[in-house]
């Protein structure tokens, strides 16, 4: 699950909505650096206002939160967060439907249980399970329904996500536009990139591609976060440089596995099918299956990387006339990434 809940009601309510009353009773806030004890009393997207014993209230920034415990939610919701953490949405979704009746009549535990439900759906029907469509309609559903949700930004790009997989990029390009109004610049910069990487989705946009990842890259900013951004917005004109000047392409490839986090394997996955892109261009088709192959092997678990890594080297086999390494690519990419637009 993503660290932050993002974006702006699709219904358009205006930013500046009024608050929602919410709970009774005391309920803590993890943030990224603090617990906050206290009871939930308002939320919108941007923010969430927390009362404590003394009746003092606080209000926290959405970008801060990395999640909220509710008084008197059952363990179920609890295991559901867990398994969120770790990306484990199938096992997440099994403990949701444990929850309690208890947790269906609060109605702050139901709408993270409707959100979570509906992030679930959209995470496996990214990855090959269900359908983008049904999960769109989750997510869609959840933002109408709680506008006023703290989960409302990343709502909004996770629905901009299922509709490049659906190859509806400029839909897409207007959720994630919703989620650029945010006051932060992290979110600007991620919104941003996203914008970038739906238009380099469509064939011939590397120029309005570029300046989304420019515009990115002109927000001033700081912290890890940030800086991983950076580095996103910069791979991101590596691959708008990868057509037309592929060693350029690799030279800016390379530096940036050099500065990334071993650990950050979405930005490894992106940025080796990026060389394999750049090295296909400039007719290096062994160092293109090598590039690809990192991912196969090492970055298997980023499913839309791994499924664009084996569009390519099912192409780059064939070549190579190793038509049983061309099938078996076919083959997992079918079965594994069938709502992927590599698989089409």
């Amino acid at each position: 699950m993503n660290r932050y809940p993002l974006a702006v009601s699709i219904l358009l309510t205006p930013f500046f909505v009024a608050f929602t009353c919410v709970g009774t009773r005391a309920d803590s806030i993890q943030k990224t650096d603090d617990l906050v004890p206290g009871k939930v009393v308002a939320t919108t997207p941007f923010e969430v206002e927390v009362r404590d014993k003394a009746g003092r209230t606080a209000k926290i920034p959405v970008n801060e939160i990395v999640s909220i415990f509710f008084e008197g939610e059952s363990s179920a919701i609890r295991s559901a967060r867990l398994h969120l953490k770790r990306g484990a949405y199938a096992d997440a979704l099994e403990s949701l439907e444990k929850a309690t009746p208890g947790d269906l009549a609060k109605k702050e535990i139901k709408e993270d249980i409707e959100f979570y439900k509906a992030l679930c759906a959209a995470k496996l029907a990214l990855a090959g399970t269900g359908t983008i469509k049904d999960a769109g309609g989750m997510m869609n559903q959840f933002v109408r329904n709680n506008p006023n949700s703290y989960h409302v930004l990343e709502a909004n790009e996770i629905i901009g996500d299922l509709l490049v997989a659906l190859g509806n990029n400029a839909g897409a390009e207007t959720f994630y536009k919703r989620v650029a109004q945010a006051p932060w610049p992290e979110y600007q910069m991620r919104a941003g990139v996203a914008i970038g990487r739906a238009r380099l989705a469509q064939p011939g946009k590397e120029k309005e591609a570029k300046a989304a990842f420019d515009a990115a890259l002109k927000i001033p900013g700081q912290g890890e976060a940030y800086d991983l951004l950076k580095l996103s917005a910069t791979l991101g004109l590596a691959q708008c440089l990868a057509a037309d000047e592929p060693d350029a392409a690799v030279k800016m490839v390379n530096d940036i596995l050099a500065k990334a986090d071993i650990e950050d394997t979405e930005l490894h996955a992106r940025a080796y099918n990026a060389l394999g892109i750049a090295h296909r261009k400039a007719g290096r088709n062994t160092e293109a299956l090598m590039a690809f192959l990192h991912v196969d092997v090492l970055y298997f678990a980023v499913p839309e990387a791994h499924a664009e890594a084996l569009y390519n080297l099912a192409q780059l086999w064939d070549k190579r006339q190793k038509p049983n390494r061309a099938r078996r690519a076919k083959q997992i990419l079918a079965e594994q990434y069938s709502n992927s637009r590599w698989s089409k």
